[in-house]
């Protein structure tokens, strides 16, 4: 009786040794700004890693986000996007705090998200199987919110686009990939043609997605009410944000009139805008800190078409000349010091983006 008690005793031991093992077992918190395109590839390493995603501003350090991490007791900080998204000012936190921090970004968006597939294929290969690539253009922020719940659900995997080239070409990859899913937006003037014809041509099962009305409705909706969210934080940290409320207000005017593209192309403008004004003002000495230099000035030159012009071709055009001493890289096509920096997005297949 007494030798069976003694064994029962042992299991008991040994299981609850099982238990706190598995407690304390390593964990990763992934770090990313709003940016949408950074956002689904953190969801992509969230799914594989089962690590919790944490979301702050873009370009904007809040030490709010780092006391949340710090709760959530992590092993390591994996940031994804580049210092102009998520600002150093974080790194220089959490490491302060002991926590291990890597970066996984790259100059450009598509950058990024070709440097988390190629490094984490493997891992995918084991989580999803017969994957499904979803195709988004990488400067369609309202297609890369209609995939990011599909990536959420593990549905799929994300390859960014530029209406020409793909950040990552699928047969460099070591997956099954059962189909390719392009996704598209009816408001946005891109053109996926040439991609969907190579992709075919290379033997891809390939579909069109087209997003419904009554769901881009929602998104661009949604687009605003966030874009109404960081305005005013602006306006907190004492920054002028007339001309961006201006332009925000011109968009709920387009959407109260069912006029979905040019909203769509208005709310273009002012994200593009907002994050100009980030990286003049909050940027001025190279942080994320509101560090404002009062004599500077932001110059921004808006450029849309409402329409197809004589060519056939409509454009999206995003200028901000933005007079800064940051030279962080950024993962959202916006430029270095006292350069020139534009997003557009054309029919035509092609885009701009100098860096």
């Amino acid at each position: 009786m007494l030798k069976k008690l003694m064994v029962l005793l042992t299991l008991i031991a040994l299981s609850a040794s099982a238990v706190s093992a598995f407690s304390v077992s390593s964990k990763d918190v992934i770090l990313v700004s709003d940016n949408c395109a950074d956002q689904t590839a953190a969801l992509e390493i969230a799914n594989v890693l089962n690590a919790t995603v944490v979301t702050t501003a873009w370009g904007i350090y809040n030490e709010s986000i780092v006391e949340n991490i710090k709760s959530l007791n992590p092993d390591k900080v994996i940031i994804i996007g580049g210092s102009s998204a998520v600002v150093d000012d974080y790194v220089e936190a959490l490491n302060n705090d002991g926590i291990s921090v890597e970066r996984i970004g790259g100059k450009t968006r598509y950058d990024t998200n070709a440097n988390i597939t190629l490094k984490f294929q493997s891992k995918f290969a084991n989580t999803y199987g017969n994957t499904t690539i979803c195709v988004v253009h990488g400067l369609d922020e309202a297609s890369l919110n209609e995939t990011a719940t599909k990536v959420k659900y593990n549905h799929c995997l994300v390859i960014l686009s530029n209406g020409t080239n793909l950040s990552v070409e699928p047969t460099k990859l070591h997956l099954k990939i059962n189909k390719v899913e392009v996704i598209e937006n009816p408001a946005c003037p891109c053109n996926n043609s040439k991609v969907i014809a190579r992709l075919t041509h290379k033997g891809f099962n390939v579909s069109v997605n087209s997003i419904p009305e009554n769901k881009l409705k929602m998104i661009i909706q949604n687009r605003i009410r966030h874009m109404d969210m960081k305005i005013k934080m602006l306006k907190r940290r004492g920054i002028d944000t007339t001309e961006l409320e201006v332009k925000l207000n011109e968009a709920n005017e387009l959407m109260s009139q069912n006029k979905y593209k040019e909203a769509y192309k208005t709310v273009l403008q002012l994200e593009g805008e907002q994050m100009a004004l980030v990286k003049l003002k909050l940027h001025a000495n190279g942080h994320g800190h509101a560090k404002l230099k009062t004599n500077m000035t932001l110059n921004t030159e808006t450029n849309s078409s409402s329409g197809a012009h004589a060519n056939g071709k409509a454009s999206v055009h995003v200028k901000a000349h933005a007079k800064t001493n940051s030279n962080a890289n950024s993962d959202n096509n916006f430029t270095n010091a006292n350069a020139n920096a534009s997003v557009s997005i054309s029919t035509n297949g092609g885009m701009s983006s100098s860096q």
